[in-house]
C-alpha cells in the first residue's frame, strides 16, 4: 500500500536515501519521488527530452507497516510529515486502490517510477488514439488535448484531492500504425 510522506522541498532524493538507510534490512519498503520526461524546445528549435520532479516535496512509500513507517521517519531530519494519519491515534490511511493504480500506471516500476512520453496518433476528427505509453491505461483521465505544445493534462485523485498533472506527448505522423 502506498503512503504519501511530505517532505523538505528540494529534499526529495536525500530524504529517500535517508529512509532506504534506516530501513536497509526491510525488503518490505520501496521508497520513490516519481519523475517524468517532459519535451522542452529551446533556441532554434531544438527539443530535448527532461527529466522532472512530479510531486516536488513528497515522496511514496510502498509498505505493508505504516506505524514502523511514521516512528522511524522521526529519526530522519528531512521529514516533516506523513499524510493520512487519523486523528489521535497511529492508524494510517494509505492511498486506496484506484489511486494506487494510477501511481502503478503512471510511475511504474519497470521505468524506475520515472514517467514515459506517450505516443499518439492523431486521425480525422481530431480523434487521439494512444499507440504507447501510459496513457494508455488512463484514456478516460484526459481532461485537455494541447497538440501544438505536445501535452496532454491528466485528472485524478490523490490522498483525497483532485490533481491534475501535464504529460508529454510525441506524435505520430504514420497514420498506419497499429
Amino acid at each position: 500500500m502506498y503512503y504519501v510522506v511530505q517532505v523538505k522541498t528540494g529534499k526529495e532524493e536525500r530524504t529517500i536515501e535517508a529512509i532506504k538507510k534506516h530501513f536497509s534490512n526491510d525488503p518490505d519498503i520501496d521508497v520513490f519521488a516519481p519523475y517524468k520526461k517532459s519535451l522542452r524546445k529551446y533556441k532554434g528549435g531544438v527539443e530535448k527530452v527532461v527529466i522532472e520532479r512530479c510531486f516536488p516535496g513528497y515522496v511514496f512509500v510502498d509498505t505493508s507497516k505504516p506505524k514502523e513507517l511514521f516512528f522511524g521517519l522521526y529519526q530522519i531530519p528531512e521529514y516533516t510529515k506523513m499524510l493520512g494519519r487519523e486523528a489521535l491515534t497511529y492508524n494510517f490511511v494509505p492511498l486506496d486502490k484506484d489511486e494506487s493504480r494510477v501511481i502503478d500506471i503512471l510511475y511504474s516500476r519497470n521505468t524506475n517510477r520515472v514517467l514515459e512520453i506517450s505516443d499518439i496518433v492523431v486521425n480525422e476528427g481530431q480523434i487521439v488514439r494512444v499507440v504507447t505509453g501510459p496513457l494508455e491505461g488512463l484514456l478516460g483521465k484526459v481532461k485537455k488535448v494541447n497538440l501544438h505544445k505536445r501535452e496532454v493534462t491528466i485528472e485524478y485523485m490523490l490522498c483525497g484531492h483532485l490533481v491534475t498533472s501535464t504529460l508529454s506527448i510525441n506524435i505520430l505522423t504514420d497514420i498506419n500504425v497499429n
